[in-house]
């Protein structure tokens, strides 16, 4: 689904601006001006002006405070969306997202395909989404509410994008019990693999960093239990990928490869295994990244 141009999201702009200036001078229903200021406020994020939309989430969320205080209802759709959107935006805020994220959670419950804002992909993705952010400034423990909904909206679902995004998950799950020390991480790196290997060998694997992630992580979880051989195993896997994305121009960083051979390079010298690490340094050499060289002179 291709991004509104910045001519329709101008446009759609101007619109919301009028129809919230005529709520606001006619006391027009609340509902009505909070449902404009979350459209509003998603259109002025699309388009940069963060303090402004900042600002129309807040009135929003203002809104549903006063209706909830007044024994009203607010949609779920509409509660989960004004706490996301504010909180995307108060990401440099760590606290302060993670607040506006478990205050959508303790709605998710309610949230369904039926829900104002979302179908069932749209949630899938919402949940990924925070449980991504959530993870990635340090808070692994908070996202078993967004790792769960998005759970159920998948199972049983046997379609590309729900298997790819059922992927995604387990990444996210396998992440986060790996930097909590849980057991369980390996085999979800596991289960990860089984995955994305299943949706590679039927071509419908969408982003090929997904099927090496599990195959590092699981890797290094092997490594650090001295399983040698397992771990050689897992870090030649992802190399392959790499190598094949690099060869298809799909490499954003070459470095990852390199890094992954110069790893192998170092546990095949310490296993005394030298032609083998020697391969591995010379292909390091040839990407043209790193220390190869000297370790090959060594």
């Amino acid at each position: 689904m291709k991004p509104p141009s910045d001519g329709h999201l101008e446009e759609a702009l101007r619109d919301y601006n009028e129809e919230a200036n005529r709520l606001e001078s006619e006391g027009g229903p609340d509902r009505e001006l909070m449902d404009v200021y979350l459209n509003r406020g998603a259109v002025l994020s699309m388009m940069d002006s963060y303090v402004s939309a900042l600002a129309d989430f807040d009135d929003a969320i203002e809104i549903m405070t006063h209706i909830e205080a007044a024994g009203g209802e607010v949609d779920a759709g509409a509660f989960v969306r004004a706490f996301v959107s504010r909180g995307e935006l108060l990401s440099k805020d760590i606290r302060c997202m993670a607040d506006d994220y478990a205050f959508a959670a303790s709605r998710l419950h309610l949230l369904d395909a039926d829900s104002r804002y979302y179908d069932r992909k749209r949630i899938v993705l919402m949940c990924i989404g925070c449980a991504e952010d959530l993870v990635d400034v340090g808070l692994p423990t908070e996202i078993d509410p967004f790792i769960e909904k998005a759970w159920s909206l998948l199972i049983a679902k046997e379609d590309p994008w729900s298997q790819n995004r059922y992927l995604d998950l387990l990444n996210l799950k396998g992440q986060a019990e790996r930097v909590l020390g849980v057991d369980e991480a390996e085999e979800t790196f596991s289960e990860a693999v089984a995955v994305g290997t299943a949706l590679l060998e039927e071509g419908c694997l969408e982003d090929m960093m997904s099927l090496v992630f599990p195959f590092a992580n699981r890797g290094d979880l092997r490594h650090e239990d001295g399983r040698m051989d397992a771990y050689i195993a897992d870090r030649k896997s992802a190399i392959v990928l790499l190598e094949e994305m690099l060869g298809a121009n799909r490499l954003d960083d070459v470095r990852l490869l390199a890094h992954m051979h110069q790893d192998l390079a170092n546990t095949y010298l310490l296993l005394d295994r030298v032609k083998e690490a020697e391969d591995h340094l010379l292909r390091e050499v040839a990407l043209g990244i790193g220390n190869a060289r000297d370790s090959l002179r060594q």
